[in-house]
């Protein structure tokens, strides 16, 4: 039941309802003076909600809506950090890429090396030693990888890019080759 008339007076109260509801109720008064008497609201079937009500509801909800911007706000610059800080690792890619090259590289001369010494080896035996050369190449490489990708600053990138070539010899390689 929805109320909004010129009344100066109520023109529900809790006597005009009873004996009226059969069901739960909603009564909700939007005038100024009240349609609705206050003493509706002590009826069993009666719920009764007027302007003050829906202006509690409305601030409680605007205040709801403020607080899960905010999270979603922080939550927008907690990701915006990282997205910004993976997009500014790009620019390690190439090194990332020349330093693997260049590991599987000797990794394959040495195999081919070692297989010619080790004249008679069973497939199984070969593929043992190429995950043995793997595994090596994988964990000697892990903490420069992961430092190239997890550097901060474009200063302290650019010095560990450059670092990192000079170390493994990769200065002179073309990023043609990347």
């Amino acid at each position: 039941v929805f109320t909004c008339t010129g009344a100066m007076e109520p023109i529900i109260d809790r006597a005009k309802v009873e004996g009226v509801l059969q069901r739960r109720t909603m009564m909700v008064d939007i005038s100024v003076p009240r349609n609705i008497d206050a003493d509706t609201d002590q009826h069993p079937l009666a719920s009764v909600f007027n302007v003050d009500d829906l202006e509690a509801v409305v601030a409680a909800n605007q205040a709801k809506r403020r607080r899960v911007a905010e999270e979603a706000e922080a939550l927008l610059f907690e990701e915006l950090a990282a997205f910004e800080l993976w997009q500014n690792s790009l620019c390690t890619v190439p090194m990332i890429s020349r330093l693997q090259n260049r590991a599987e590289q000797i990794r394959q001369q040495e195999i081919q090396r070692a297989v010619k010494r080790l004249n008679g080896l069973t497939t199984k035996e070969r593929e043992v030693v190429e995950r043995l050369s793997k595994g090596i190449v994988n964990k000697l490489l892990h903490g420069p990888l992961l430092h190239l990708r997890t550097v901060d600053t474009v200063e302290e990138r650019t010095r560990t890019v450059q670092s990192v070539a000079e170390m493994f010899g990769l200065s002179d390689e073309q990023s043609s080759s990347d």
